[in-house]
């Protein structure tokens, strides 16, 4: 028996074996993570909400899945299929939350520089209890084969909101130089989905046409947005990168269909070494009669160096009249193998929010956990771990 036991032992250890070598043949990679959520319900309740997450890539296909619970039961699923083939890629995306609220089938091809895709939605628009669903599509067509030169045109049919598809960037070089102001929003704010908007009719809805350029260090860019009315609006972006020290002024205009300037912002963005600074001045139209079109509305400071291993990233803000609206301060250190993030917030009347984030990383494991809180205690607890193989 001891020898049929160790034959067997022999034979699983050998067949495990050729399993992960076959895996690795075939380019196979996947993850599984759980992570769990405490919020307080006051006065006195509480919600726990629980998310699974399994994702695997094999040989130019990929699958994600991730299911969420809370105390009540089920409340969302989202499947996600991708095939890459080289020049043509194909992935779907289902939607339940939690019953059906998204489908979305996504075609890319790519040929010589020039990419086009085009993406069928089909959404319900209306209720859990009145279900509407409606159909609608994005279709994109882009190039950068000149160095430093691209365009985009992105056209919806029963669909708006289409910047979306471009990661919510109305004016891409601001969201360059801007880097530590959206750094630190979204340090320890979870992703938000960034979906094109669904409205009844399959009928011409949006065009945005976009245009930039990136050559000898000018950097400018043009976005336009059309509906079927015509011209809905406009935003210029004009400015000048230096090397050694990194040095940008940016400046960007918006102005509406009737070319009403809506958004005036200036930006300086300069790099040395460990050490990088952003101002970012803000002017917007005035909320009563004026005979200026625009004035002051805001102003920001973002300053971020790094002392032995740990990062310092501070913002300073001014409302639109030259008052201290807010503060903040992360901290960011990597000692292998752990990691730790905090970020403690500050508003006119003192101390607004404080987050705390650790991992620990080890074979392929990562655990973390997060806590937020406020002036008035605890907002979100969450921990968990992800497992990559």
């Amino acid at each position: 028996m001891a020898r049929v036991r160790f034959a067997i032992l022999l034979v699983l250890v050998v067949g495990s074996g050729c399993i992960v070598g076959l895996a690795d043949d075939l380019g196979f990679s996947g993850s599984v993570g759980v992570e769990v959520t405490y919020t307080p319900v006051p006065p006195t309740s509480y919600d726990v909400g629980v998310d699974l997450a399994l994702s695997f890539d094999i040989s130019g296909f990929s699958f994600t899945s991730d299911t969420g619970f809370d105390l009540f039961g089920f409340q969302s699923e989202r499947v996600s299929l991708a095939i890459d083939l080289g020049a043509v890629g194909i992935s779907e995306e289902i939607r339940f939350e939690p019953s059906f609220t998204r489908n979305e089938l996504a075609i890319d091809l790519s040929i010589v520089g020039v990419n086009f895709g085009i993406d069928w939605i089909l959404a319900n628009i209306g209720s859990v209890q009145t279900p509407d669903y409606s159909m609608g599509a994005v279709i994109e067509l882009s190039s950068g084969i000149v160095s430093g030169f691209s365009i985009t045109s992105l056209t919806g049919f029963g669909a708006v909101d289409l910047v979306n598809t471009l990661g919510g960037v109305r004016a891409p070089f601001s969201h360059e130089l801007l880097y530590l102001f959206a750094h630190l929003a979204d340090l320890c704010t979870p992703p938000v989905d960034l979906d094109v908007t669904i409205v009844s009719g399959f009928y011409f809805e949006e065009e945005l046409a976009r245009l930039e350029v990136d050559y000898q260090g000018l950097i400018a860019s043009n976005t336009i947005w059309f509906d079927y009315m015509g011209l809905t609006e406009t935003l210029f972006e004009i400015g000048y990168r230096f090397e050694e020290p990194t040095l940008s002024f940016l400046t960007s205009l918006t102005l509406d269909g009737s070319f009403t300037i809506t958004g005036f912002d200036f930006i300086v963005d300069l790099s040395v070494d460990v050490v990088r600074f952003t101002s970012h001045t803000m002017f917007a139209p005035p909320t009563v009669p004026s005979p200026v079109p625009i004035v002051f509305s805001g102003q920001g400071f973002a300053v971020s160096f790094e002392v032995y291993g740990v990062t310092v990233t501070t913002e300073t803000d001014f409302d639109g009249s030259f008052l201290f609206s807010q503060q903040l301060v992360a901290i960011e250190a990597v000692i292998d193998p752990v990691t730790f993030k905090s970020l403690t917030a500050f508003d006119a009347s003192g101390f607004s929010s404080e987050c705390v984030y650790a991992d620990v990383t080890f074979s392929g494991v990562v655990l973390y956990t997060k806590a937020e809180f406020d002036f008035t205690g605890i907002v979100r607890i969450v921990f968990g771990f992800s497992l990559s193989f």
